[in-house]
């Protein structure tokens, strides 16, 4: 059984960089221009038959001039190597893509003016193995689903659909479907505009191969091109190759009551270790936020450290993981049966929640909970909220035990702000 291997990218935007890198990380050493370089050389020691780009290879109009060189190099690879390069256009360089076509040899667009277009890829023998069926963005919006226009016959040879759509509820980016392009008869789909990788439907897949190299703290876990494995009856295998050099995570760390500054560095430390763990080998970079969560000692001290925090860097192997943001949840660690029923607003805070879950007597707390309830009844039947309760049915009134909890939560955070508001 004849198959071909496709290397499948998207949303590489050349022109812009990576941010938040810390100061000493040159931003052009892990760019998307230099990791399109590197997808050249991947494609030729791996022979696959062909490259393709589902849209946005360009980040805008603007980026022509210093997109010209890197794409005319890659192109020029492949074209030795006798591996096509077929790309089309996204929302983003809709407008240079089409011009970079005409003046670089061996880059070939598909979909030129929001039409649907065909390159088949042949054996040896000459014979179609696989049809390339793209569509390219006409203009910076299009708020029409590319399927609508689909002209392109079925001759029995499998289809690989290629476009720069939206499968979310956006309706300015070619809106598309699910279930359209999975019932299509297409053996598979590659979309652009969303950067975040992953198939969106497993048989026939539909994927977003995601941005090449991650542009943003946004956009969490590994990215890199995905290879395709295209069998002559239709059936499609998809790899993620995991190339990119840069990867941004989230790392959350969990403290308890009686850690310490530098005991919860220590953990931070071992959070990170863990998270390299599960990046890819090529990642020479984990840009991580560190979240800081849970009931400890060491609240003011967070606070107030937070730049010591920021200068965390470690190695791991080949990567390199450096800390460019932190976030402090942390609350201190008040127990609220050693302050309820002090003479002072504290204890008396402390004491509301206790006595809700039953701890302490209810009724030196009733007025304030009678008095709640009623406030929440009084808004609810307010006018605000006339046009909700007729739109939503199973929109009812508070009962007061949605009170108590509503008040048991506001008390415990007084608690907490009046605890720092003291030191």
């Amino acid at each position: 059984m004849d198959s071909l291997e496709v290397l499948c990218t998207a949303d590489i935007h050349i022109g812009r960089r990576p941010s938040r890198l810390p100061g000493r990380f040159d931003p052009a050493e892990f760019s998307p221009r230099k990791i399109w370089g590197d997808l050249a050389a991947t494609a030729v020691n791996r022979e696959v038959d062909a490259v393709v780009v589902a849209g946005d290879l360009v980040d805008s109009e603007n980026r022509y001039a210093e997109a010209f060189g890197a794409v005319e190099s890659v192109a020029t690879t492949l074209a030795e190597a006798d591996i096509p390069l077929v790309v089309v256009a996204g929302n983003h360089d809709a407008d240079v893509l089409p011009d970079l076509a005409d003046a670089v040899d061996h880059l070939q667009l598909l979909g030129r003016n929001g039409t649907w277009e065909r390159r088949t890829l042949t054996g040896v023998d000459g014979d179609a193995l696989l049809h390339l069926d793209g569509w390219s963005f006409p203009s910076r919006y299009h708020h029409e689903s590319p399927l609508a226009t689909y002209d392109l016959g079925d001759d029995g040879v499998p289809r690989l659909g290629v476009v720069h759509a939206d499968v979310s509820d956006e309706d300015q980016y070619a809106p598309v479907a699910v279930d359209d392009l999975a019932t299509s008869g297409h053996a598979a789909w590659v979309l652009g505009h969303l950067h975040v990788p992953g198939t969106r439907h497993d048989n026939p897949p539909v994927l977003y191969p995601g941005s090449l190299q991650p542009l943003n703290p946004s956009e969490t876990g590994s990215h890199g091109a995905w290879l395709l494995s295209v069998e002559s009856d239709g059936t499609v295998d998809v790899k993620p190759l995991e190339s990119a050099t840069l990867q941004y995570e989230e790392v959350v760390v969990s403290t308890t009551p009686e850690q310490g500054f530098h005991d919860i560095v220590d953990v931070a430390h071992e959070q990170l270790r863990d998270t390299v763990t599960e990046c890819s080998t090529g990642t020479e970079l984990l840009a991580a936020k560190l979240v800081i969560e849970g009931r400890t000692d060491a609240h003011a001290d967070l606070r107030s450290r937070r730049g010591e925090l920021e200068q965390i860097e470690l190695t791991d192997g080949g990567t390199t993981v450096r800390v460019i943001d932190v976030e402090i949840n942390t609350r201190p660690a008040i127990d609220l049966a050693d302050r309820a029923g002090d003479e002072d607003p504290i204890g008396y805070l402390a004491g509301l929640p206790r006595a809700l879950d039953g701890d302490e007597p209810i009724g030196p707390y009733r007025d304030v909970i009678e008095a709640a309830h009623a406030s929440v009844r009084e808004t609810h039947d307010s006018n605000a909220y006339r046009e909700l309760k007729s739109h939503d049915e199973t929109y009812t009134r508070p009962t007061e035990a949605e009170t108590k909890d509503v008040l048991g939560q506001q008390a415990r955070q007084l608690v907490d702000a009046f605890v720092e508001q003291q030191g």
